[in-house]
This record gives C-alpha cells, sequence and structure tokens, in this order.
C-alpha cells in the first residue's frame, strides 16, 4: 500500500496534471517530489495536443511529462484515503461493484458499514487534529481483522468492509468478524496523555439477500447502521425489511451515496424558465440539479444538497453543473435562448480554495460562452465571508461572467455593499411573492426591492410566481423578469428546448 500523502493546509492554487509519456526520462526523482506537494493532482492518459495548449495555457495549470511508474504510482493514490491509507470513496464502490459481479451461485457477501459513536463530540472537545490521530490509530487495528478484504474510509469516521462467504455461512462469518472488530477496538487508545474508550456501531447488508445491486446493498447497510446507532455500547444490526422499512425513503443519510451518484452521472441538470414581463417569451433560464437514484427514484435537492454542503461534495457536484450547463449552453444559444443561464454557488464552494481557477479552466476546456453565464449566489453566503467572496466574485468578472444575488431581501444586505459588489441582477425572494394579496407588508417589500433595483441600475428578477394576480401585480410595478410554477415547472432540456421554441410569439398573460 502507498504511504499516506501528508498535505500542507496552506496548498497554493496550483494544478498538476500529470501525462503519461512512455518516451520521458529522467522522472525519477519526481515521484518523491510531488508525494510532499500541496498541490492539487490529476491524473490524465492521451491528451491530444489541442487540450495540451488549452490546459497549459489556463490559469494555475501546469502538465508534467512523467513515466509509467510515476504515472501508476499515483493513479493509485487516487484511490487511497490521504489521512489513513485505507481505500476511499471511489475504491470501495468500485470494489463493491466488482465483488458483487464476481459472486456465483453459492456465494454470498456481506457490507459492513462501520463508525464511531458520538466522534463529533469527540472533535469538539479534543479538537481535529486529535480525531485525526484517533482514526488513524482505529484504522491501523481494523487492518488486523482477519477474513475480511478491502477496508475503506468513506467519511470522517465511517469505514467498510467487505466479508465473502458461501450463502450458508454469510452470517456465521460475519458475527465472527465483528466479534473480532469488538476484541480489536475494545482497548483503550493512548493519545498523548489521554486514554480514549471507543465504541462503533455496524451496519450490515448481505447479498444476494438484499439484492446485486450495489446501491441498494449501500443503502440497507446505512439503514441498519442507524438503527444499531440506537444501542448501547459496541452494537451492530443486520438489515431487516420488516423493522427498517419505513426508514428506506426517509431520514438516511445519503453521503455514502453522493460521491457514487457523480461518478455515475446520475446527476441530472433541468432548467426553469425566465420569462420577460413585457414580451411574455422565455429569455433565459435557471440551471437546477436533481438526483435520478437507480433505487429511490428521483431525489429532492432539499434533500441531498444540505448533506452534499455538510460533507463538501458539494465542491466536485457544483463544477459538474458548470461543465453540464456549458455543453447544454451550445445548445440552448443555437435554439435562441438570448439571455443568461443561472448556475448557484453555494458560500461552501466558495470555501474552496480552487474556485475562481477551476471555473477558469471549464470555461476553457469547454469553451463556456461567458457571456450567457450567470452565477447565482445567497446574501448569507456572501456576509458569512464577505471579502474572500467579493475576492472571488471579481476575479470571475474578469472571464465576462455576471452575478445575481438570490432570496433578496432574506438578508443583510445594504444600499452600500450592493452598490460596490459586481452584481447586475436581484431576485426577489419567493415568500415575498407568495404574500401578494394577501399581506400589505409583503407588497410593500417587492415594491421596494423593484424600486431600489431601478435605482441601483441592477435588473430584477421575481421567483416563484404561481398566480395571475401576482403576475399582474409584478406587471404594475415594473418588475422585468419572473420564473415560477405560472409559467413552468423546472424541466429537463429536451422539454425546455420545446418551450423555448413555442415562445418565439408572444403568448397570452
Amino acid at each position: 500500500m502507498p504511504p499516506a500523502v501528508e498535505r500542507d493546509d496552506a496548498a497554493p492554487e496550483v494544478q498538476l496534471i500529470l501525462v503519461d509519456s512512455r518516451n520521458h526520462t529522467g522522472s525519477g526523482d519526481l515521484l518523491s517530489a510531488l508525494m510532499t506537494t500541496s498541490a492539487s493532482i490529476t491524473c490524465c492518459r492521451n491528451l491530444t495536443e489541442a487540450e495540451m495548449s488549452l490546459q497549459n495555457n489556463a490559469q494555475n495549470i501546469l502538465l508534467i511529462p512523467v513515466d509509467n511508474t510515476v504515472y501508476n504510482t499515483f493513479t493509485r493514490l487516487q484511490t487511497r484515503d490521504l489521512l489513513t491509507g485505507a481505500g476511499n470513496r471511489q475504491h470501495f464502490y468500485r470494489t463493491l461493484q466488482e465483488e458483487l459481479g464476481d459472486l456465483q451461485a453459492d456465494d454470498a457477501l456481506a457490507l459492513m458499514m462501520l463508525d464511531i459513536d458520538n466522534f463529533s463530540a469527540f472533535n469538539s472537545q479534543y479538537g481535529h487534529d486529535t480525531g485525526d490521530r484517533l482514526v488513524k490509530l482505529l484504522c491501523k487495528r481494523l487492518e488486523r481483522c482477519d477474513n475480511m478484504s478491502h477496508l475503506s474510509r468513506i467519511g470522517n469516521d465511517e469505514f467498510t468492509l467487505i466479508i465473502k462467504a458461501s450463502v450458508d455461512q454469510i452470517r456465521n462469518a460475519t458475527r465472527q468478524a465483528i466479534e473480532r472488530i469488538v476484541e480489536l477496538l475494545l482497548p483503550a487508545y493512548r493519545i498523548d496523555d489521554y486514554e480514549v474508550h471507543l465504541h462503533c456501531s455496524i451496519g450490515i447488508a448481505v447479498s444476494p439477500e438484499q439484492g446485486l445491486e450495489f446501491e441498494s446493498l449501500i443503502h440497507c447497510a446505512n439503514t441498519a447502521r442507524l438503527r444499531a446507532k440506537q444501542l448501547r455500547g459496541h452494537s451492530y444490526a443486520f438489515y431487516d425489511p420488516l423493522r427498517d422499512l419505513n426508514d428506506n425513503s426517509r431520514g438516511i443519510s445519503l453521503e455514502p451515496e453522493l460521491w457514487y451518484a457523480l461518478q455515475r452521472q446520475q446527476f441530472r441538470l433541468f432548467y426553469q424558465p425566465r420569462i420577460c414581463l413585457n414580451t411574455h417569451r422565455i429569455i433565459g433560464a435557471e440551471a437546477l440539479i436533481r438526483w435520478e437514484h437507480p433505487v429511490r427514484g428521483m431525489i429532492s435537492p432539499d434533500e441531498f444538497i444540505p448533506i452534499s454542503e455538510k460533507s463538501g461534495l458539494i465542491v466536485p457536484i457544483g463544477y459538474w453543473v458548470i461543465e453540464q450547463v456549458g455543453q447544454d449552453m451550445k445548445i440552448l444559444k443555437q435554439a435562441g435562448l438570448p439571455e443568461h443561464i443561472g448556475v448557484n454557488l453555494s458560500f461552501r464552494q466558495f470555501q474552496d480554495g480552487y474556485l475562481a481557477s477551476t471555473i477558469e479552466r471549464l470555461i476553457l476546456q469547454h469553451q463556456i460562452d461567458t457571456s450567457m453565464l450567470e452565477f447565482e449566489l445567497t446574501e448569507t453566503a456572501l456576509f458569512r465571508d464577505e471579502s474572500h467572496v467579493v475576492s472571488c466574485m471579481r476575479s470571475l468578472g474578469k472571464l465576462g461572467v455576471e452575478f445575481s444575488l438570490d432570496d433578496f431581501g432574506t438578508g443583510y444586505s445594504s444600499f452600500s455593499m450592493l452598490q460596490k459588489l459586481p452584481i447586475s441582477t436581484l431576485k426577489i425572494d419567493k415568500s415575498f411573492v407568495k404574500g401578494i394579496g394577501q399581506s400589505s407588508s409583503d407588497e410593500e417589500i417587492v415594491r421596494t426591492i423593484i424600486s431600489l433595483a431601478r435605482n441601483l441600475k441592477k435588473k430584477i428578477i421575481a421567483e416563484g410566481v404561481e398566480t395571475l394576480e401576482q403576475l399582474d401585480f409584478l406587471k404594475a410595478h415594473h418588475c422585468q423578469m419572473a420564473q415560477g410554477y405560472y409559467f413552468s415547472r423546472p424541466v429537463p432540456l429536451a422539454q425546455f428546448l420545446q418551450l423555448l421554441d413555442s415562445s418565439t410569439e408572444p403568448a397570452s398573460p
């Protein structure tokens, strides 16, 4: 197993792209140098000359030809957890799929998902550095487990193990393995002057009992793990369809599945039209993500976006959205969409030190028309780290993109702040639009926001328009654009193109 790579927290904004070059020589010392680098590293094969030229022209991108040994080592490191050296999420998903595919008629497989009880409280009391040391010690003990394979770390304190046995022996083999795990984890952990006693919870799903689809197996093991956490001490639970039936669709952490969803392209982009209130034509759109889960069906962003933000997966998911919008934009532009496509950026994405440089690379790589790209951010994101967010906005603004302030009126924007921010559009929050015709105070807020936008020479969009009464009010007070179910729900690209085609003639309100 390759050693874990130590990364410096103060990483420079540089991305190293290792290009396999069989004719390259003299890279013997490169491996040791790269092993300690704090830069972001990507492995690529068979880049065309045009792609290499494009990457070299991008800011903070460095192409490094390496030989097969170095290339293959770093390719392997991409599947390892940097803290513990165990497999990472990518390794776990790939391995589980392969193991399930290799099962014969009399074979069975048990997936074990393990986490540390009250680990967040431990981190809060002793600090994250001490928590990391504890996780490394725990992982070393788990590596000593017999008759188990493919140890992976898929979360802060979450590990997976796989057991294979015959169908009639799999449950006994799993129980014996759990006894061994408890035996290994039971002794106290010595960290500096502390003696730490841990308890863990383990959820188990068995294939073929819970099927051969690994998405379903992950879901079942996670469901069982959550039930095990309700017990005391070192506890475990096999997935039980009768007990866990009500938990299959609600209350289950989706984090372990989110990374795989990204890898297997389970996310979909829907587009909600923006309507010009003077012509009633579609002039733009907002891109909205959906998750088409193979077992649970279409999952609402209200379920998985908060989880992805908490785990940090919103960062790669957000980059996927930008790439997909860039591809769809070419089709939409050709179909006659005249103005912007809005893409949401969360505060968590702004915390990624590579946001501006990565978006610049994606724009170059996919030849995105920045005159049609608009990033939407909330007041909450803006004011949590104002100076950093504004700096990123200005860097991106130099590329030609525009910004809108989403959910306007729900935060703390000041008149002076709006004057100096590189924001071109204000979006009236749907909670105020909903109050039109019902609340005089909401109506006054809507009028004030429209007037403020006009005085600041900014465009204005009303969100959540659902009734003719709301539409008439907005038109009477000179709101420029609107979106909402009154016009259309968010729809897939093909359906949006049909709406755009039918919008070439003015529609009646």
